[in-house]
């Protein structure tokens, strides 16, 4: 995929260096202008070195081949590599927001035999990417995986891996012990996905960031939710002194007990064995789970078999009542370019929809039907180096639909 960026799509799998360089390319200009801008606001340069010398220390230790991912995307976006990791070490500990929410429902629940898991992402608004990404690290398993967040930041916002396991995180309650000095949660979530292959894999890794003291979340607690392809869901609240944990109930699972919660659990509740990928989406543009602050959005869908291929995520990279839901595979080689760079972000920023979005994500999804039918196929015929390709030029052309239809060029066939 060396002329991948000539080709509409973006590659971000390979070593590190070439993984760094390529999200760059792409977002360079985004990169810098948001470091330049966080470092003003923050005034002190040697103050904020030196507040985000433990997490650098942090990533050196449990995830070296970040370094040198940030050292050649700080290169191309012209900035230094070390105001870069202080950047990606600190940014998230003032704009938290507590409208974040996620839920799950089990396969047996569902149409079709895979798991559902939905986060809605609220935030300060800043341009949004999706992508799959796999980086190649000599001696150390990295596992591929899907995934959102700021075109300018490497962390995650939630995302699902090629073992299955899906991963949200977000804002908790007040911290009665507040601690700055660690990793929040986006980038612990990207080392669940690059690291766990299951819930219980998930949960001993939180429990490892907990005693180690790994983490730290500043004033507010974290809300973690894990499901995996075995149809298995976690919720797990961390504090910075306690860790508080519930599984699902019969098959179905929300992070809150507020009015969110009940809405979610009485409608998948109600439509049990009937439950899919539209209800998840329909259901974050529902209020009061959708909020004004929501910038983005996932609903990762879960085969029980070749989740490394056919498992995939549909993600809103803004706000989910504004936006189409555009569908991502985890066997393609490359990401469509307009995922990555924050084009479709852009488009749905300028361009209010009507009520032909619903209409015109039954039509892609019908596209992305043929599209993975085909891709079995070929991997019965040609093998799997042939279904990638067919999974990822089935990406690109559905990304393609969607940018024409929020340019208004292209609407219902």
């Amino acid at each position: 995929m060396e002329n991948a960026e000539r080709d509409g799509t973006v590659c971000l799998s390979g070593d590190p260096v070439a993984v760094g360089r390529a999200f760059a390319r792409v977002n360079g200009e985004h990169i810098s202008e948001e470091v330049a801008a966080f470092f003003a606001e923050m005034g002190s340069r040697d103050a904020l070195m030196e507040a985000t010398a433990c997490y650098r220390s942090l990533v050196e230790r449990l995830a070296p081949h970040w370094l040198e991912e940030m050292g050649e995307l700080a290169a191309v976006a012209g900035i230094a590599v070390e105001e870069y990791a202080a950047y990606q070490g600190a940014k998230y500990r003032g704009i938290n927001r507590p409208e974040c929410f996620t839920y799950f429902s089990a396969p047996k629940h569902n149409v079709g035999d895979f798991t559902l898991f939905h986060k809605n992402r609220d935030n300060r608004d800043r341009p949004q990417a999706a992508y799959c990404k796999g980086l190649e690290v000599e001696g150390r398993m990295v596992y591929r995986y899907v995934a959102t967040g700021d075109t300018s930041d490497v962390g995650t916002m939630m995302g699902l891996n090629e073992k299955g396991l899906a991963v949200a995180a977000d804002t908790g309650a007040e911290e009665p012990d507040p601690r700055f000095r660690g990793m929040m949660n986006p980038d612990l979530m990207r080392l669940i996905l690059e690291g766990a292959v299951d819930v219980e894999e998930a949960r001993e890794m939180i429990k490892m960031f907990h005693r180690e003291k790994v983490y730290a979340g500043g004033k507010v607690a974290t809300n973690w939710m894990f499901a995996d392809a075995g149809g298995r869901a976690l919720r797990l609240y961390q504090f910075h002194e306690s860790l508080e944990e519930i599984g699902d109930r019969d098959g179905l699972l929300a992070m809150r007990e507020d009015e969110r919660g009940k809405l979610v659990m009485e409608t998948l509740e109600g439509n049990r064995g009937e439950i899919g990928p539209a209800l998840m989406n329909r259901l974050s543009r529902t209020e009061p789970v959708l909020q004004k602050s929501n910038i983005s959005a996932m609903t990762a869908i879960v085969p029980a078999k070749r989740v490394d291929l056919f498992g995939y995520a549909e993600f809103a990279v803004f706000n989910a009542g504004r936006t189409v839901y555009v569908p991502l595979y985890l066997g393609v080689n490359a990401t469509p370019t307009v995922l990555v760079d924050g084009t479709l972000y852009r488009l749905s920023k300028e361009r209010e929809i009507g009520e032909e979005m619903e209409a015109f994500e039954a039509e892609l999804g019908r596209e992305r039907e043929i599209c993975e039918g085909r891709a079995r196929g070929v991997l019965v015929e040609e093998g799997e180096d042939a279904c990638r390709r067919e999974l990822t030029n089935g990406c690109l052309r559905l990304a393609t639909r969607v940018k024409e239809f929020l340019e208004g060029e292209r609407g219902l066939s």
